[in-house]
């Protein structure tokens, strides 16, 4: 046989098997889209709600009847914020699914139900508890799911809660348990961290208030459980409800809680940061603690997103670390603040006059030397970020465990202390991580904000030119782009207003992380 022709015969046969494999590939690919959408039905396959439900994303709407029982149902998560996810499976649609059927339930027994949400919407968990509180309603139950190492359903309470408070509580958890849980993990009070804090939505409702935590995302037989008896632990929970206030009617019997003084105008408009309740990593201690440094790289994609942000955001989401915002025209203006040098007062001016609100990480002596500037940002409606107490200047994985949960916490209780702010975002000094030190912020219950872009704007004694700086802030526009911005730069003070109108003509919105 010929050279030539055994050279074609030889492509002949790595073609066939070429194609043999692909389309094993496809055939496994069409297995796996039935496996997904039997495990993980969508979304929208909720239950009918039979009758009127007043939504705070004002969807439906009705009056109130003032003498008749009151629930707000509170699907945990939604939009941008997924909560947990296993899988493809997202925390958000499973919390959606049970709160539709709990409200389903409760409609049909004759209850006055009001929900935060009643599809994919984000909401803050101050307009939640603001809702209920305005709508005057007499229990408020917040459905979610967990995840971490464990399996079960558990339900939270304030670390002060009364006695209908804890009846509630109960009664969930026994009604849960007759239909079939794998473990019963009980009613605690307070948090993960402390019994002595509260999860924002327990601590700022003013009725009895509980988290229902309906078994751990990535237990597999904790997932069937929810799924094949999401009906009957939505009754369960809604005759909960009933034989709780059965017993304890009007009577507001919760001794020993406390609601934060507060008037009606302040629920709606005050800026006390957030409470998260992030999934709980466990054995923080065996993960890598190899130091790295990050920076946004060169390469970009057909977005104009960069490459290595998409690939971390990927890696390390997991530990509520965000490199990169979701794909939309929602840009975020971070700024870092280590100290001051006379242009944060200058940024805020701008930031009013166009309507624009932004992250501001101030470290702890930031926070002590300037102590007019950080109220004016949380007055006018910014968020405040943790920068650390001493910003190392090695990064936070030179230090020990217990030596970074210090820089975080430290600066987060001087700020509470004297602000009165729960700060929940955590930016690393110098740009250094671990995936450890991910894991230990995540478990302070912090989300860890890195950045899609950031140039050499730092060094006040070599500022950047304008034009160029401008041209470049407006050259790396991408979607979900997060900026970060030094506030001692003499150059992003007098460039700000520019860029906010250059992105907004491009078709971008400001928002906050």
């Amino acid at each position: 046989m010929g050279r030539r022709r055994k050279k074609i015969l030889k492509n002949l046969i790595c073609i066939t098997y070429c194609a043999i494999e692909l389309g094993i590939v496809l055939l496994a690919f069409k297995g796996m889209e039935r496996v997904i959408e039997k495990v993980y039905p969508a979304a929208a396959d909720l239950p009918v709600i039979e009758g009127e439900v007043l939504v705070l994303d004002g969807e439906t709407d009705t009056t109130l009847e003032e003498d008749k029982l009151t629930v707000c149902i509170d699907a945990g998560h939604g939009g941008k914020d997924n909560g947990s996810d296993y899988r493809l499976r997202y925390e958000k649609n499973d919390n959606l699914k049970i709160a539709q059927a709990v409200a389903a339930y409760l409609t049909e027994q004759g209850v006055q139900v009001i929900m935060t949400r009643s599809d994919d919407t984000f909401l803050s968990l101050e307009e939640r508890t603001a809702f209920a509180n305005e709508k005057g309603a007499d229990y408020f139950v917040s459905l979610h799911r967990n995840t971490g190492d464990g399996n079960g359903v558990e339900t939270w309470i304030r670390s002060n809660a009364g006695e209908e408070t804890e009846a509630l509580a109960e009664n969930i958890m026994q009604g849960l348990s007759a239909v079939g849980i794998q473990r019963d993990r009980g009613v605690k009070k307070g948090t993960q961290k402390s019994e002595s804090k509260d999860y924002y939505v327990n601590l700022h409702t003013t009725m009895p208030a509980c988290i229902v935590e309906l078994g751990f995302m990535n237990s597999v037989a904790d997932n069937q459980l929810f799924d094949e008896h999401l009906t009957e632990y939505a009754k369960a929970i809604g005759n909960a409800v009933l034989a709780t206030y059965e017993a304890y009617g009007q009577s507001g019997d919760a001794v020993g809680e406390s609601v934060p003084e507060t008037t009606e105008a302040s629920t709606e408009t005050a800026n006390t940061g957030q409470v998260l309740s992030n999934p709980v990593v466990e054995n923080v201690e065996a993960l890598d603690s190899t130091s790295q440094e990050w920076g946004q790289g060169v390469n970009m994609d057909e977005k104009n997103r960069p490459t290595g942000a998409l690939m971390l955001q990927e890696k390390y989401g997991k530990y509520s670390a965000y490199f990169i915002g979701e794909e939309s025209q929602t840009i975020y203006l971070t700024f870092d603040e280590g100290y001051e040098y006379g242009q944060t007062e200058s940024i805020l001016n701008t930031l009013k006059e166009k309507g624009v609100k932004a992250t501001f990480f101030v470290t702890k002596p930031y926070a002590e030397d300037e102590p007019e500037l950080v109220r004016r940002m949380i007055d006018e409606g910014h968020i405040l970020g943790n920068h650390s107490v001493t910003h190392p200047s090695k990064g936070l994985p030179s230090q020990t465990l217990e030596q970074q949960q210090n820089e975080v916490m430290g600066n987060h209780e001087y700020i509470k202390e004297n602000f009165g702010y729960d700060m929940y975002l955590f930016r690393y000094p110098t740009g250094r991580f671990s995936e450890q030190s991910l894991a230990m912020v995540n478990n302070c219950n912090y989300k860890s904000i890195f950045w899609s872009f950031a140039y050499l704007d730092y060094d006040v004694n070599n500022q950047p030119d304008r034009t160029a700086s401008l041209a470049k802030l407006k050259e790396r526009l991408h979607p979900g782009a997060i900026y970060l911005l030094h506030a001692e730069s003499e150059t992003n003070a007098a460039i700000l207003g520019d860029f906010i109108d250059a992105a907004t003509a491009a078709g971008y919105e400001f928002g906050t992380m």
